[in-house]
């Protein structure tokens, strides 16, 4: 093995978080980077790239956020916590320079990593990776039978024994749930608080997010989170960053080994070792 695995229980606001860091072999200190998973997975969904990441030089701390896999606590807007609790540990590393560390997301993941960065200090780098669309104060939604059932105040859904996940229904939303049978997922989520991260995103200021590079990851096949969905938190954000789509894939193409993951790892681990220089062409969306 190219490296060596820790396992640990991070102390968490509302309890213990599970997490696994992999190191790369040698002294260090190495860059480092928080991977946070989507909703109804744990972990082990970041695993891949860790592994990628490690091969790179880079410590990779995968970890559950609450409500899910090992961790303790509910899934709600105090979430972003988490994060900071993850970002807190690996600073306090030996072997990781504090102030080379990155935040990456996936689906939900990218979410709540956005809304830590932008509360916290010292980020080097930010990938949100399929980011899901700004929750919206819809007319009428709160006729929507299946959202009054989801916000009840105080009550707490567990997956997959609730059914499929809101936003995947009919056959993509059976096979989700059949996937997290079959990998063992379960997430415990009170809608009635998770709904405000939306808002909370929505509301936060952006464009005051930090200097530092910021590169959103999308494919235009995804039909879970169209990229399209992204493109107004993209716009909001104050350069430097970059938009990298790909003409084909689906919501978790870029987790898998292939053209599209190497290119944005690449692009991390470039502004994790080498942060004052530009980065290469990825291929970017324009503002317009």
């Amino acid at each position: 093995m190219r490296w060596h695995t820790e396992s640990m229980d991070l102390a968490g606001e509302e309890g213990m978080l599970h997490g696994v860091l992999l190191l790369p072999r040698g002294e260090g200190p190495f860059p480092g980077a928080v991977l946070c998973h989507g909703m109804g997975t744990d972990h082990r969904a970041m695993r891949p790239v860790a592994q990628r990441l490690v091969r790179k030089g880079i410590a990779a701390l995968t970890f559950d956020f609450r409500g899910h896999g090992k961790s303790q606590g509910t899934v709600d807007d105090n979430i972003a916590q988490d994060v900071a609790a993850a970002l807190r540990f690996l600073r306090n590393h030996a072997k990781v320079n504090p102030k080379r560390i990155a935040l990456v997301g996936h689906s939900f993941g990218a979410w709540v990593a956005i809304l830590a960065a932008t509360q916290l200090k010292d980020i080097r780098a930010l990938v949100s990776i399929s980011t899901p669309r700004e929750m919206k104060d819809e007319p009428g939604v709160e006729n929507d039978p299946l959202y009054r059932k989801l916000t009840q105040a105080g009550r707490t859904f567990e997956y997959p024994r609730c059914g499929p996940l809101p936003g995947s229904r009919g056959l993509g939303g059976v096979i989700g749930t059949l996937w997290m049978v079959v990998r063992g997922y379960h997430a415990r989520v009170n809608w009635h608080r998770t709904f405000q991260i939306g808002r909370m995103v929505k509301a936060v200021a952006l464009e005051h997010m930090g200097d530092f590079p910021k590169l959103f990851v999308h494919c235009a096949g995804d039909t879970v989170t169209p990229y399209d969905d992204a493109m107004e938190i993209y716009r909001r954000i104050e350069p430097p960053k970059e938009f990298l789509l790909s003409k084909g894939g689906f919501h978790a193409s870029p987790l898998l080994p292939g053209k599209l993951r190497d290119k944005w790892v690449d692009w991390l681990v470039t502004n994790l070792n080498h942060p004052e220089e530009d980065s290469k062409e990825l291929g970017t969306e324009s503002e317009a």
